[in-house]
Parts: structure tokens; sequence; C-alpha cells
């Protein structure tokens, strides 16, 4: 009866159990993939897919390589779950496989005993593959679980890789224009380099380029780089010049040209990496640049604003756009140009603009492939020149370095001179930078720097000592000349020197963009010094260059007890950049050119040079030219020097036509197989002489000179003037004058004199400076120690000022002024050094 009664309350628990089960499963085809409740579960592995697909994996002999984590899915497209993966090969003993995926190239250690885990060690195959008599051969390995094998990946298995080249395209291509890359690569055998795979354009030439030297193993067939060794990983080394695209089903890859230059292209494949070549985005051809109504000459009224209009043809004769150019201003206090030209005046006066490509920000190329496809150079615009009408007054600061502890300055508005400033030092130097906003004064002792708004002090630094040369036209870096130490600084105006070079040299001058200063040496002031050329660029660095000898007259020429550091009496400037800035004209005999194109065999670092020497200046009988003295008009088409020959002073006019095309070029094939060679030429300037001698000895005066101080061109490129310094008690000098005939014909100007006031007193012009309006003309004149305004369109002397800078006395003379060389006994000495900036009369 028990046991009755436990049967009758199992069956009621058992009933109630039984419909609600029978109650939930009215779908079960829902948990099947086909639905209809039976067969692969939508919770199963579908499918298994193994990366890369496509590429395939690329291996050395005796390399590993982990696979990556297979991707599992349901029928749905969901991510399955899998605990384990196993592994598969088609060919074990090409491509081994560990249990957890990780390939050899050959074959994986197992039992091996003495402690060694299994799959730590990866021989290469044995016997090595051989395809066609190379070295190489492929396998496929998959990935499986629950019964589901993944899709096949190719695994290439080779000898290494020694080096990969890149096989095209074979020259420049125009910007936005495209190819596909492709490569060769090369083996070891017995210490020769043969060919292990290359393209079509390699393997089917009569005589192939191959870059292996042991060329093709004797009797292979060379396979294309895709069938051999896989797919190759390529990396552009400037994405600036060049993109690259690899297309996800072919595993091609497509290179783009965006901006000139050169770059790096990098490959690497099986771990092995390397630099294949270089790739060129074709560099300008020309450079054009106008107003806004295509004119190269205009006026643009004070205060207005013009953008000017810049067409860049490449090499193959297709537009260039966005390329980052320099635009360039000879004036850039009263006419200056944005980055992206556009043209604001804001004082009058006259102004030459030019668009400069110049590396590293345009058409740049690594240093040992500097002319490569045309890359690396420079290349100028034609200039344009701007006029803003009008008169401005201006400011003018005065000093004689070396003579005198103070400076002045001079206010044309209010006609008042300031109350002399007294430097911490005798200075040796005197330069304002090009935006007008500092004085730099070098010294034996320290640097100091004067604002020009207050004409107080505003910087001191006993850590950079010597004579300021130049300074940059952005006001960011002076070149600053240590002769006691024998050394250039250039000095960060806000940071300190940043860079140190060994030399010595008495002139210097930049560039109008700040990216090229040019310094020279003279043999003749004795001592350490020596002809030499020093050229700073920003993206070259230093580099030096002998100069014809520079004879210099004895008036000018310290004696051998000077200290160094010692003030010029007064500066000379002996070189002139051009304008554009492609070169600088040097003094010397002959005078000569130096250019910014380099010279020597591209891909030969060592045989470069940079700034060469492009032309040497000879007159019509092929006697060298010899100039002291030497300036550049603003227009581009005159280089105007003076030399003192035979106690007269000789002018000579080089009409000079500069050029706005390409660095020159020869291009010579030879060999086989065949090898171009390509060679940079310097940069000649097309040029004329023109010759003329100022008269010792006039009705109206004498120019009894000892030695030639400036050559000084007007803004206006019509006028220049040559002052120069004369025998103590030399009475009743004039101011020589040139003004050169209209453009660049070739022909010779008109010479004349100016008399200046009170001339039974005055010795020399010494120095001078035109107001950036071009109205007037400032010249200091021994004698009387005055300064005299030389009004420009009528030539006469209008008025006078006297500075009365006070005369230092030499340590040697019982004085306390350390770097003083005044030798007179005068209390008040010549002005020297004139510097000028406009200022607004409002």
């Amino acid at each position: 009866m028990r046991r009755f009664l436990t049967l009758i309350c199992l069956l009621g628990m058992a009933i109630p159990a039984g419909i609600s089960v029978s109650g939930c499963t009215r779908n079960p085809g829902a948990n099947y993939c086909n639905g209809l409740g039976y067969g692969l579960k939508i919770t199963d592995v579908a499918s298994i897919t193994l990366q890369p697909a496509t590429a395939g994996i690329s291996i050395a002999f005796g390399q590993t390589r982990q696979l990556g984590t297979p991707t599992a899915s349901t029928c749905h497209n969901s991510t399955a779950s899998v605990s384990k993966f196993n592994y598969g090969t088609t060919d074990s003993r090409l491509v081994d496989l560990s249990p957890t995926g990780t390939i050899c190239a050959g074959t994986w250690n197992r039992n091996s005993g003495g402690g060694i885990p299994d799959y730590t060690i990866c021989s290469p195959p044995n016997p090595l593959p051989s395809t066609d008599g190379l070295p190489y051969r492929t396998a496929y390995v998959s990935a499986s679980a629950e019964s589901v094998v993944s899709n096949p990946v190719r695994v290439y298995v080779h000898a290494p890789v020694t080096s990969i080249s890149l096989v095209g395209p074979g020259q420049c291509l125009s910007q936005g224009q495209q190819a596909q890359l492709d490569a060769e690569a090369c083996f070891s055998s017995n210490n020769v380099q043969y060919e292990l795979c290359a393209p079509p354009t390699v393997t089917s030439t009569s005589t192939p380029g191959y870059s292996c030297k042991g060329g093709a193993p004797l009797g292979s067939r060379i396979p294309s780089c895709t069938e051999a060794i896989g797919s190759l990983a390529y990396q552009v080394g400037s994405s600036a010049i060049a993109s690259l695209v690899t297309n996800t089903t072919t595993n091609q890859v497509t290179i783009t040209a965006e901006q000139p230059g050169t770059t790096v292209i990098d490959a690497s494949v099986a771990g092995a990496g390397s630099t294949a070549g270089y790739f060129s985005t074709c560099p300008p051809k020309s450079i054009s640049l106008t107003l806004a109504n295509g004119e190269t000459v205009g006026t643009i009224t004070k205060g207005v604003t013009q953008n000017l209009v810049t067409s860049v043809t490449d090499v193959n004769g297709n537009t260039i756009t966005g390329l980052v150019l320099d635009y360039q201003s000879t004036d850039p206090i009263d006419i200056s140009v944005s980055g992206g030209g556009a043209i604001t005046t804001l004082f009058p006066g006259t102004a030459s603009v030019n668009a400069v490509c110049q590396p590293p920000s345009c058409n740049p190329a690594p240093v040992d492939r500097i002319g490569f496809d045309g890359t690396g150079v420079s290349i100028s615009s034609n200039p344009v020149k701007i006029t803003t009408p009008g008169t401005a007054s201006d400011l003018a600061w005065f000093s004689a370095p070396g003579l005198s502890q103070y400076f002045v300055s001079a206010n044309l508005l209010t006609g008042t001179v300031s109350s002399a400033v007294r430097l911490p030092y005798v200075p040796n130097s005197m330069v304002m930078d090009r935006t007008g906003t500092n004085l730099y004064f070098g010294s034996a002792t320290e640097l100091m720097i004067y604002s020009t708004a207050t004409n107080a002090l505003s910087k001191q630094d006993l850590n950079a000592p010597g004579v300021v040369l130049a300074v940059s036209p952005n006001n960011q870096t002076a070149l600053i000349n240590d002769q006691a130490r024998r050394v250039f600084y250039l000095y960060n105006v806000t940071g300190g020197y940043s860079s140190t070079f060994a030399g010595l040299g008495n002139s210097a001058s930049w560039t109008p963009d700040a990216k090229t200063l040019y310094v020279t040496d003279n043999a003749a002031l004795g001592g350490s010094h020596t002809d030499t050329l020093y050229v700073y660029s920003t993206s070259s660095g230093w580099t030096t260059h002998p100069l014809p000898p520079s004879p210099l007259a004895a008036a000018s020429v310290p004696s051998s007890t000077a200290a160094p550091n010692r003030a010029g009496l007064p500066p000379t400037q002996t070189l002139a950049v051009t304008i554009p800035g492609v070169g600088a004209y040097l003094r010397g005999s002959p005078t000569v050119a130096h250019t910014w194109c380099p010279q020597g065999t591209v891909g030969d670092t060592a045989s470069m040079i940079f700034y060469p020497q492009g032309d040497e200046v000879l007159d019509a009988s092929e006697n060298p030219v010899q100039t002291d003295s030497l300036a550049a008009t603003t227009d581009g088409q005159h280089i105007l020097g003076a030399a003192l020959i035979n106690g007269e002073i000789t002018l000579s006019d080089i009409g000079v036509t500069i050029p706005t095309s390409a660095c020159p070029s020869t291009t010579t094939t030879s060999g086989t197989p065949p090898t171009t060679v390509q060679t940079l030429l310097p940069l000649e300037i097309e040029h004329t002489v023109n010759q003329a001698q100022f008269n010792p000895a006039v009705s109206l005066g004498n120019v009894n000179a000892t030695t030639i101080n400036q050559v000084i061109a007007s803004p206006a490129s019509n006028l220049a003037f040559v002052t120069y310094s004369a025998p103590e008690g030399n009475t009743n000098a004039l101011l020589p004058y040139y003004q050169p005939a209209a453009g660049n014909a070739g022909m010779l100007g008109t010479l004349g004199y100016v008399t200046l006031t009170g001339a039974s007193a005055i010795s020399a012009p010494l120095a001078g400076a035109f107001t950036p309006d071009d109205k007037l003309f400032f010249v200091s004149t021994a004698g009387d120690n005055k300064i005299h305004y030389i009004d420009v369109p009528t030539l006469t002397d209008a008025q006078q000022i006297s500075p009365s800078l006070p005369a230092c006395t030499p340590v040697t003379a019982g004085g306390k002024d350390a770097g003083c060389t005044f030798g007179g006994t005068e209390s008040i000495v010549p002005v020297t050094v004139i510097t000028v900036k406009p200022r607004s009369t409002t």
C-alpha cells in the first residue's frame, strides 16, 4: 500500500512538468541555421576566416611568424565561440605550424630532448626549395575548428632578400599623375647577389638592367616578385611629395604625385626592408608673377593691399598648385608681401617682389639626390616692380664705430637731432634689421641691442662678443664674427647664438628671404684673413669657397698690431646679392658671381659643391674687372661696382639678366647595362660690362680717394652714389654719382658730381643711405663732420645737420675706452654708419 501511494505522488508531480515543457517548444527550428530543426545550429561555427586572405604571407628560410587569430563566424555572421583552433599546411617540409599557429619556414623541432621545448627551433627546409632554378616555393596554411576549415592562405617561402630596388616610374610625374609601384629583389649565394624576382619591364629586355650584380642565375626564369615572394610593403618618406594607395583585391600599390620634390621609397618583405629607390614629383620649370592686371610694373596706393597672380608650370608643361613659395620684397618696411602673395603698402617707396621655390619648403630632395629629376634646387620668378607714390617722414641713426662710444638719431618730421646716447662699450659695428626694429652694436666685450622705438638698451650679451656683420631680413638671426676666437656666431635674437663656424670675415649680406647668407674675407687685411667666401644656407649649412685676390688701398689695411674685433674705417659693403637672390657678386680682381645651383654628379654627395662660382666678369678685352665695393639695383638689372685703380675711381656697370629657369645639367648614358649619369652645372648669369672713370680733379672740386667705402643704389634703381675716404687735409671733396641707362640695355649711363655745401671744409663723403621714398640721400662728410641731405630729384645739397658725435680716447692714449681706434685730437668725429627707416606722418 505504501508503494502504491508513492507511485501516485510521483505521477502527480510528473504530469504538470510534462505539460509545461511541451508548451515552450512550439518552434524547434529557430535554433538551427536552416530553420527546420536539424543540422547546424545558429551558435555553431559556420565559417572561419584567416588573414591575410589576399596578400598572403612572405617568409624567408628559417624565419618564424605568428599567424593572426582566425575569425570564426556563425551562419548569421555573428562571432562564434571557439575554444581551440587547429592548423594545417599543404607542405609540412616547407611550412610547418605549431599548435598555437606560429609558422616556421621549414620544420619545427619536436621531441628534441635535453630540456628543449618543442616548437622553439625553426630549421630551414631540407632540401631547400627550387622553382625554375630559384630558391622559392609556396604552400598554403589553414585553420580549422569544429570540422570547419578556413580559407587557405598562401605562404611564400624563399631565400632571405638582401636588397630591394624600385623599378619605375622612370621619370618624374606631374602633380596628380599616378603610376603603379613595382620592384626587383636580390638574394645572396656564395657572396654574390643574384636576381630573385623582377617585373617584366626588367626581364623582357634584350639586355636586362638587373640591379643584382650577379644577374640571373644560369638557366633560371626570373618571375615577378608577386609570384615569388608575395606582396611588398612600401612606405613613402615624405607624404607631401607622394601618397600611396594599395588595391585590396590585386595588392597593387599606386603612387600619386603631390608636390614637387624627391622622396625616398622604402620597401620591405619577410622582415627585410631597405631603401628601394626614389620618386619625384616634377619640379617647376617657370614661375610667372604678375599684378592683377597682368603687368609686372605697377603703382599701388599707400594702405592698399593687392594680391599677386602666381602661375607655376612644371617641366612637362603642366600647372602646379599649392606650392609653398617664398615671396620676397626688397623693401619690406614700406612694401611687404605675405606668404600667400598679398602686397601691403605701408609707406611710400619702391620695391621689387619675387616668388622663389626653394628647398626645403619647396621642391626638396634628400642630400644625396639633390638635382635628381631637377629636384632639390631652387627656381625664381620674374620680378614685379611696385611703386607706392608719396613722401614719408623718416628716422635716421648715425654712429661712428671705433671712433665714438655714442650714437644719435634724427627725426625728419620735427627736424630735431636727439641727444647723444652713450653705449656701454665702444662699438665696432652698427647694423639695423630690415624691419627697423632693432639696432645691433658689436664690440670686443659684448653684443648690445637698442630699440629703434625708444633708443633704449634692450639687451646685452657678454657671450656674444665680436663684429656684427649682418642681421637677417626677418630680424631673427644676427651674424657675429668674433675675430679674437676666429669664429662666426649665428645669433638667435631671442635665445642667444644657435650655431658656430670657424672663420674670419669683413662683409656679409643675407638674401631677402633670410635663407642664405654670404660672407666674404680678404687676405689683404693681413693676419689670418684669407680670400674666402663663406656661404650659410638653411638647407645645406656652411660651405667655403676660394675667391680671387681683392686688392686694398694702403689706407684701408689695418696695422699688424691692431687688436681683433676692431672697427673698419669706415665699414665697406664688398658684395652684392642679386635681385632675386639667385647668387651674389663678390669684389676682387676679377669680380665673380657665386650662384645657388649646385655643381657635381647627382647621387655622389662627395662631388657636390654648393654655391659654386657661376661666372667671372671680364671687360671687352677679356681683362678682369676689378671692384672694391658692389651694390645691386632693386630692379635686378644692374650690379654696380667701384674700384680705386691708379688713383682713380672706376665705375663698372654690370648689366645682368637673372635667370628664372631651372638649374642647368647634362645627362650621359654609357656601359652595359646602360647607366645614366646626371651632372649639375653652375648657373651662369648673362651680363654686359660698361666702365668709366670719375675724374680726380674737376672744375667744381675733387674726388681724391684713398679707398672706396660704398656704392649705394637708390630704391628706384635709377641713381647710385659712391662714397670714399680721402687723405687727411683734403678739401673741396665732391660726391660722385651714376645714373644707369634705362633697363638692361648694355649701355653706359651718366656720371656726375654733387657739390656739397661748405665744400672747402669737406675732405670726403664717407657713408650714405637713401630714404625709402627715394626723396633724400643722407651722406656723412669728414672735415666738417656733418650730415648732408641731398635732394634726389635735383641732386643738390638741401640741408645739413651736425650729429656731434664725441670722440673716444683709446687706452694707448691714456683713455679708458677699450676698443677705441681714434687716433686724432678732435673732440668730434664724422659719422661712418647711417641707417634709415620710414615713420608715420600722423
